[in-house]
C-alpha cells in the first residue's frame, strides 16, 4: 500500500464502489493545439454503454436549453464512441448498425478500427464526422448489389488521400480475428476487384 505522505500528485488512482477507476497517469492531450493534462476513466463495457446513453440524453436536453451566451455542450461524439467501444467488448446486446440494407453486417470491431484509421490520418474531420462516415460506408457494405463500390466511393470523397481511403476501407472489410499480410492494395479498384471478379463470373 503506498505511503499517503509520498503520493505523486500527478499520478493518482481512485477505485469507485462499483469497480470503476479514475486515474491521473501523467498523460497529456493536445486540444486545439494546446497541451492539456488528462484524466483516465476505466469502465466495464456495460458501464461505458450506460454512460454513453446518459451523455446522449444530456446532449439532447442541452439543445433545448441552449443559449447563445453559453457554449453548446454537446457530448454526442463521446457518447457514440463509448457505445461503439462497449459493443466491441460485449457491453450491449443492440447492434450499432440498426438498419442494414442486406444480410451482411460489418462487425462493430471492424467499424471501430476504421474510425481509428480516420482519427490518425484525417485531422480535418471531426469525431462525429468520422463516426458518420464509417457508419455510412458500413451501411453501404451491407448492400448486396454494388455496395462495395459505393462504400469505397464514399470514403474516397471524404479522405484527403487515396492511401487513407484504402486503409479505412480495408479496416472495414478485414476481419480482425484473421491474420492478413498488412499490405494495402495499390488503388481503389484493386481493393474491390475481388468482388467485381466474382460478380462478373457467369
Amino acid at each position: 500500500m503506498p505511503d499517503p505522505m509520498h503520493l505523486d500528485p500527478d499520478r493518482l488512482r481512485v477505485v469507485l464502489d462499483h469497480g470503476e477507476v479514475v486515474e491521473l497517469d501523467g498523460g497529456t492531450l493536445v486540444l486545439e493545439g494546446q497541451e492539456s493534462p488528462s484524466v483516465v476513466l476505466r469502465l466495464a463495457p456495460w458501464r461505458a454503454q450506460s454512460v454513453a446513453r446518459v451523455l446522449q440524453e444530456w446532449s439532447s436536453v442541452s439543445r433545448i436549453f441552449h443559449q447563445s451566451t453559453r457554449p453548446h455542450l454537446d457530448e454526442l461524439d463521446l457518447s457514440r464512441m463509448l457505445e461503439l467501444a462497449a459493443s466491441v467488448l460485449g457491453g450491449g446486446h443492440e447492434q450499432i448498425m440498426r438498419s442494414p440494407r442486406g444480410a451482411h453486417v460489418i462487425p462493430n470491431r471492424q467499424r471501430l478500427a476504421a474510425v481509428a484509421v480516420l482519427s490518425e490520418r484525417e485531422a480535418h474531420l471531426s469525431a462525429v464526422q468520422r463516426l458518420a462516415l464509417v457508419d455510412a460506408a458500413a451501411w453501404w457494405l451491407s448492400e448486396p448489389n454494388g455496395g462495395e463500390e459505393l462504400a469505397y466511393a464514399l470514403l474516397a470523397a471524404s479522405c484527403a488521400t487515396e492511401v487513407t481511403t484504402e486503409h479505412a476501407y480495408l479496416a472495414l472489410i478485414t476481419p480482425l480475428d484473421e491474420p492478413d499480410d498488412g499490405e494495402a492494395p495499390s488503388s481503389g479498384a484493386a481493393a474491390i476487384r475481388p468482388h467485381r471478379a466474382k460478380d462478373a463470373t457467369p
